[in-house]
């Protein structure tokens, strides 16, 4: 191949690679460069200033010459590879486990995941979430790991990095560190502990299939729903507006229009009554508790304050006047981590249970509905019916049931990585094989043959590396 052929091949494999410190053989003089490929005992870089210079590769120190070998066997791989579609399976402190999909030649749209599972370094330009798809990515071998999963096997993966110059420094680290004994094992990486958490809050209805609520509840959601008839109807996030503190989500979920809008005005010192929703099995909603007060303060168009009694449990609710229209509204979503109730909000703080400070006007909402066109001009949102004003019942006791009524739970859900438990030391005090990565639960016989926790020959006091010994034929070893 020639020099310019290498450069192609570079181009190709790299597109820009970021530059480097290249050192000669005595340490007297460095050049700052992008490496382009080596050959024939040369070496090809090139400067910033776009132009390519061929040197002896002996003219570097021996660091240097050792990274550009590298690099070049790396860069090769990654050409004969070509760009690969991953889907991320799980997300890991050390980066993203992936498998390669492939799309179905008679079924358009539709994708498989196949072969072994392997690792993508975290960087910024590679962080996508569990169950995403990422398309046409060059991928660096980064040499291999020990992954260890929950159930106390291990296996040998294959790590990536979408740089070249990460993925050589990270090869070259690890035979540093191993000192080029092949038998000692790679560095561990280990499965985390993966928890759902369901939080739960108050929507509106406002007609045809349009809903709000609060954007704190739909911080790092990776699914959004409504549940309605006993069942998780999914819903679209529409629009967010963090300065209201809203959004705008739309669901086939389709309920009557609430009427959300007084007829006058809220006045400073007005009697007001707060009807706070709690939900007791997260699904439906409890009897609401109503407590009086009044206005307390007036903020601006769109909040205003009161020193009315709320529940603390509730995930919002709203204030009304004495003839039942609806005056303002709150919100407080609440978190359920694996089914159980956790005591973390999504909102920044729970709500007071004297007082309530931005209670958010009616009016407001309205804003929700609203957005700019190409030439700046506010437009409604198309589909989006201009809300209702009036009272919600001729009683109190009546509105309250309405307001319950025309209120809907939406779950979001998002999922966060633990870390697994560390290991445990051994029953006298010895602290298992390997030091904090070493997988737990690997015992070695005095035959030499390995168990893991599961096996009744497994011995706590004899701790070892999954990789020592032969593996047991009862547990798999």
């Amino acid at each position: 191949m020639s020099w310019r052929g290498l450069l192609i091949f570079s181009f190709m494999a790299c597109g820009y690679l970021s530059a480097r410190e290249w050192r000669s053989s005595d340490g007297s003089r460095t050049v700052e460069a992008q490496f382009a490929g080596m050959k024939d005992g040369k070496l090809l870089l090139k400067a910033k200033d776009g132009r390519s210079t061929v040197y002896p590769a002996a003219a570097f120190s021996k660091e240097d010459q050792q990274f550009a070998q590298q690099a070049q066997v790396t860069m090769e791989a990654a050409v004969k590879t070509g760009p690969l579609n991953l889907q991320v399976d799980q997300r890991l402190a050390e980066g993203s486990l992936c498998r390669v999909i492939k799309e179905l030649p008679d079924q358009k749209g539709t994708w498989v995941a196949g072969g072994s599972p392997f690792l993508v370094l975290r960087s910024d330009d590679f962080a996508a979430e569990r169950g995403e798809k990422v398309m046409q990515k060059v991928l660096y071998h980064a040499g291999t790991r020990t992954f260890h999963a929950l159930d106390g096997t291990s296996s040998l993966i294959n790590a990536y990095s979408t740089s070249l110059d990460e993925a050589v420094n990270t090869v070259l680290q690890i035979q540093m560190a191993s000192g080029g004994d092949s038998a000692k094992p790679s560095p561990s990486v280990m499965e985390p502990v993966i928890e759902t958490i369901i939080t739960r809050g108050l929507g509106l209805p406002l007609g045809k299939g349009f809903f709000i609520t609060e954007t704190a509840l739909l911080k790092d959601a990776k699914t959004v729903a409504l549940h309605h008839d006993g069942k998780d109807v999914p819903a679209k996030v529409l629009k967010v507006d963090d300065k209201l503190g809203l959004a705008l989500l739309q669901s086939e979920v389709e309920m009557g229009q609430g009427r959300f809008l007084p007829r006058k005005p809220l006045e400073l010192g007005q009697t007001i009554y707060a009807v706070a929703l709690t939900s007791a099995t997260g699904k439906t909603f409890s009897p609401p508790r109503l407590t009086k007060g009044i206005v307390s303060h007036v903020s601006g168009t769109d909040s205003f304050e009161h020193d009315a009694a709320v529940d603390e449990k509730s995930v919002g609710g709203y204030v009304i006047g004495e003839k039942g229209d609806v005056l303002g509204l709150f919100f407080s979503a609440q978190s359920r981590v694996q089914g159980k109730r956790s005591a973390t909000s999504a909102s920044t703080a729970p709500p007071a249970t004297k007082g309530l400070a931005d209670c958010l006007r009616s009016e407001a909402l309205e804003k929700l509905a609203l957005e700019k066109d190409k030439d700046g001009k506010e437009k409604r949102v198309p589909g989006v019916p201009t809300l209702k004003s009036g009272t919600n019942g001729d009683e109190m006791e009546a509105a309250v049931d309405a307001l319950r009524k025309s209120s809907v739970i939406v779950l979001a859900t998002r999922e966060e990585s633990k870390a697994p438990p560390p290991p445990k030391a051994a029953a006298n005090g010895t602290p298992p094989a390997g030091g904090a990565n070493a997988p737990t639960g690997w015992s070695l016989s005095s035959s030499g043959t390995r168990h893991n926790a599961k096996c009744r020959f497994y011995k706590a006091d004899k701790p070892c590396q999954a990789t020592d010994g032969k593996p047991c034929q009862k547990c798999g070893g």
